[in-house]
């Protein structure tokens, strides 16, 4: 959220910075599936820029001090203030873009899961940027999520508005977790390490294998999408994805067997897939690269 800075007398220094760019526009069909189903399909994370309202020059007035010099009073009002001696308060947004934030939310850059969870249970088509409002679908586009909490599954359950929300989580390095309103996430235990390791190698003269490894294995008590943009991928490429089978007892200890095919999907135009899961472990998608 916006954070004020007071500053006295009639010398305000008002300074806005705003560069975020580059969100993950997401296309897709999610539909609740049982714990033993996986089932690809395509999504499309095309990057836009959104820059927040800065304000325009009409907002902005001019005066000057005792020794002449001009100073930079913010609207009306507190030039007023400034007159009558009071303090002028002048706001500013200045997020770091290493930390959790939204990127396509309309009133502002939210920075904490109590904000993103909160707008999350009232989002509507004018709370975002880009509303899809022929497929009915609203997505709250975040980056650099490190973990999730159970919490969303309550906020992300679709109202009676038409619309289906869905939680697009940018976990780095062309991955992303996408939660959809439609499932039932009730049993949604969160996620406490989203971290992953991207690492693409090429198979003999035309294959390519690109694996995503989880910093840790987590049973996630609902499905998900896992979306990955792989290299010298064609639109309409197969790919064919394989997982470590994982179990957990009812201590939580965690047993990781081998990999072993779980599916086919396609990448679209820009070299996406996705594919649901439900635990966070290891993922490889191997396919015919294109040529370079």
């Amino acid at each position: 959220m916006l954070k004020g800075i007071g500053i006295q007398g009639k010398q305000v220094l008002l300074s806005a910075v705003f560069v975020f760019a580059a969100f993950m526009r997401c296309e897709m069909n999610v539909q609740a599936a049982d714990a033993s189903t996986f089932i690809g399909s395509v999504s499309d994370n095309s990057a836009l820029t959104t820059i927040p309202d800065a304000g325009t020059a009409d907002d902005v007035q001019m005066t000057e001090n005792a020794d002449g010099d001009a100073e930079r009073i913010d609207g009306i009002g507190e030039l007023e203030a400034a007159e009558a001696g009071e303090e002028a308060e002048v706001t500013i947004q200045a997020v770091d873009s290493t930390q959790l934030q939204t990127l396509n939310y309309r009133d502002g850059i939210l920075t904490d899961w109590q904000q993103i969870n909160e707008a999350l249970g009232a989002l509507s088509p004018d709370s975002l940027v880009n509303p899809d409002t022929d497929g009915k679908s609203l997505v709250l586009q975040l980056q650099n999520v490190g973990s999730i909490p159970a919490e969303i599954k309550d906020s992300i359950v679709s109202d009676d508005s038409g619309y289906t929300k869905y939680l697009h989580c940018n976990i780095g390095s062309g991955a992303s977790l996408v939660f959809s309103g439609a499932s039932d996430n009730s049993g949604f235990n969160g996620v406490s390490n989203t971290s992953v390791a991207v690492d693409s190698e090429k198979r003999g003269k035309k294959s390519m294998a690109v694996t995503v490894r989880f910093a840790s294995h987590e049973d996630l008590g609902t499905v998900a999408s896992l979306h990955v943009n792989l290299p010298q991928c064609a639109k309409g490429t197969k790919v064919s994805v394989y997982a470590e089978t994982v179990s957990l007892d009812a201590d939580g200890n965690v047993t990781v067997g081998e990999n072993a095919c779980i599916g086919n999907t396609k990448a679209d135009e820009n070299g996406n897939v996705e594919v649901l899961i439900q635990s966070t472990a290891n993922y490889m998608f191997v396919y015919k690269a294109a040529k370079e």
